[in-house]
């Protein structure tokens, strides 16, 4: 071998020598535990958890999920909210049917005078809203047929006279043999339908309330209280033409009223004659105590509600009717193992809820509610007797599950 291929040889085994070491040098290396730690994707998920779950290993356990139904509430918080705490509790309970209702004129004791006949209304007497006497003159009317119909009761009466003069004598005449028994019995027809002619004419001005006049042809009709009462309504003044059967004023007993409730027909169950009441009224500083009177048999088409009246003294006249009302009808008492302060219990998600008290705060639970008098609430299922509950401003605890509620759906 000569120089020259030794040379070439040489040559040859330094290009290979660097073209090794080339390659190892852009091979890489393995990664240092900060390199690792420090790796993660585009998304910001860590490598390694993935390579554990995908080998078997298991990753860290994700954080335990807050309940949604609880409120962390420490008892300073509490007492600064004003939030009291009672526990579940047997009870008496006497439940109560609230219902809107007003007050109204007995309509048994009410009556509508009318004018008996077209005419001119002369003069009112007494005024809207006045207390008026049995007898008392009221509204005075001219009316042209009044004054005809006095005319043929006063015409028939005559007529009566003149027929009993005419049966007197022929019954005498007849006694004596002088006259036939036939002229007798004419006159004995005569005399009864002058009789009856008589009581027509009277009971048609007795029918419309008119009295006779002395002379027999006045046109004056005057209107009278049939009772003591009050004016309730006056539609009509002086110098005003009315018809036949206008009304001119109401007079209405209100020494007792009726306060008439409306009641849905799903709750008419619930009421029957002579069960209790309590009235509560505006103008009254107390609540009024009576019973029902009377239940409607139909429910209004309009409303599908029947109607509950009851009936109260008014002997100081304080109850008037139109005065806005509120009736509570009483059931039987019962004795009642679960109830809570009736504004404890509250609605979420058009569910009931009672919020109970736990070492964290309190939490929604559900309940099932049965009677209620107002005050206490009977709890049929969900709640046993002795827990802890919010009995007083439980609507701050469902204001804050509300606004807890709506920061997790964002």
């Amino acid at each position: 071998m000569n120089r020259k291929h030794t040379i070439a040889i040489a040559l040859m085994c330094a290009i290979a020598a660097l073209l090794a070491a080339l390659m190892l040098w852009r091979q890489p290396g393995a990664p240092t535990n900060d390199e690792h730690a420090g790796h993660a994707d585009s998304h910001g998920h860590d490598d390694r958890h993935e390579e554990g779950h995908e080998s078997g290993r298991e990753g860290p356990a994700p954080a335990p999920h807050e309940d949604e139904r609880s409120i962390a509430m420490g008892a300073a918080q509490i007492k600064t909210a004003g939030i009291a705490v009672d526990r579940a509790q047997a009870a008496m309970i006497q439940e109560r049917l609230h219902l809107p209702a007003q007050v109204k004129a007995n309509a048994e004791r009410s009556v509508a005078l009318a004018a008996p006949a077209a005419g001119i209304v002369r003069s009112v007497l007494v005024s809207n809203g006045a207390a008026v006497r049995k007898g008392q003159a009221l509204v005075l009317v001219n009316s042209p047929a009044v004054a005809g119909w006095r005319a043929d009761h006063a015409g028939a009466r005559a007529r009566l006279a003149l027929a009993q003069t005419t049966h007197a004598r022929e019954q005498a005449l007849w006694e004596q043999g002088i006259s036939a028994r036939q002229d007798l019995d004419a006159a004995h027809a005569a005399l009864q339908e002058a009789r009856i002619a008589a009581a027509a004419a009277k009971s048609r001005l007795d029918a419309l309330g008119i009295g006779a006049a002395g002379d027999g042809v006045s046109s004056s009709v005057t209107l009278r209280a049939p009772y003591d009462g009050v004016v309730v309504e006056l539609p009509v003044a002086a110098g005003q033409s009315v018809g036949e059967s206008t009304l001119l004023l109401t007079v209405a007993d209100l020494s007792q009223v009726w306060v008439e409730a409306a009641v849905p027909g799903a709750s008419l169950a619930q009421v029957s004659v002579g069960m209790p009441a309590k009235v509560s009224i505006a103008a009254q500083p107390r609540e009024l105590e009576g019973s029902v009177s009377f239940v409607g048999p139909v429910l209004g088409e309009a409303t599908r509600m029947a109607t509950a009246r009851v009936t109260l003294r008014n002997r100081d006249g304080r109850l008037r009717p139109g005065m806005l009302a509120d009736v509570d009808l009483m059931g039987q008492p019962a004795n009642v193992p679960v109830t809570v302060a009736s504004e404890a219990v509250q609605t979420v998600h058009e569910r009931s809820v009672v919020f109970v008290r736990t070492s964290a705060g309190f939490r929604a639970q559900d309940v099932r509610i049965g009677r209620s008098d107002g005050k206490r609430t009977e709890i049929v299922k969900g709640l046993d007797a002795g827990t802890p509950y919010a009995s007083a401003g439980s609507f701050v605890l469902k204001a804050d599950l509300g606004k807890g509620e709506a920061e997790h759906d964002h």
